[in-house]
């Protein structure tokens, strides 16, 4: 699927304040037409959204934009049985283009980190991509146990930061990581990598 070439079919703004087209990131979502063929851009502006996104596998061709990783940041605190269930962001559709949004789960963050308060740790993505052919640039994902989980599918992640402390980076999926200076992408356990 081409998603109709490098042309953007539909622009829809979400703005937590009202001044868009939708205040949620999933409304947004929810609005594009199933097993569309064309470019979607769903640009999100700066804020903090708490909820859960999902991009459903009959949603293709689906474009997410916001400010910029320091300023749109989607989070949530949960985990479930399985990782996805929990997860701050859940991709099972194709052809997916995620820039300058910073994806967390608090979920273990405190508890995991402060002397005397670790309990059980449970994994708790902040990001789970089953979609092929995924590409995303200049994104955060924070957590502890399965930050990024990279399921199935091809994945290009370009000037990304991925933190996280138990199997941070996970999956069966065929992820290509991209460096384009030393400092670029930086992986955060207990050693920083460059």
């Amino acid at each position: 699927m081409n998603c109709g070439g490098n042309q953007v079919a539909k622009t829809l703004t979400i703005d937590r304040r009202g001044k868009g087209d939708f205040k949620t990131i999933q409304a947004g979502i929810d609005s594009v037409k199933k097993n569309n063929g064309q470019w979607v851009k769903i640009h999100i502006k700066s804020g903090i959204y708490m909820e859960k996104v999902s991009i459903p596998k009959e949603k293709p061709c689906i474009i997410l934009e916001g400010d910029n990783s320091h300023k749109t940041i989607i989070t949530c605190n949960d985990h479930r049985l399985t990782t996805s269930w929990g997860a701050t962001f859940v991709s099972t559709a194709p052809n997916v283009i995620v820039s300058g949004i910073t994806f967390k789960n608090s979920f273990n963050l405190v508890r995991g980190n402060l002397p005397g308060t670790r309990t059980k740790i449970e994994p708790a993505a902040a990001a789970v991509v089953y979609g092929d052919q995924s590409y995303f640039y200049k994104c955060s994902f924070l957590g502890y146990q399965d930050t990024l989980m990279a399921a199935n599918g091809r994945h290009y992640f370009k000037d990304c930061y991925i933190q996280g402390e138990v199997d941070f980076i996970a999956g069966a999926g065929q992820s290509y990581f991209k460096v384009i200076h030393k400092y670029t992408l930086r992986l955060v356990s207990n050693t920083l990598l460059s």
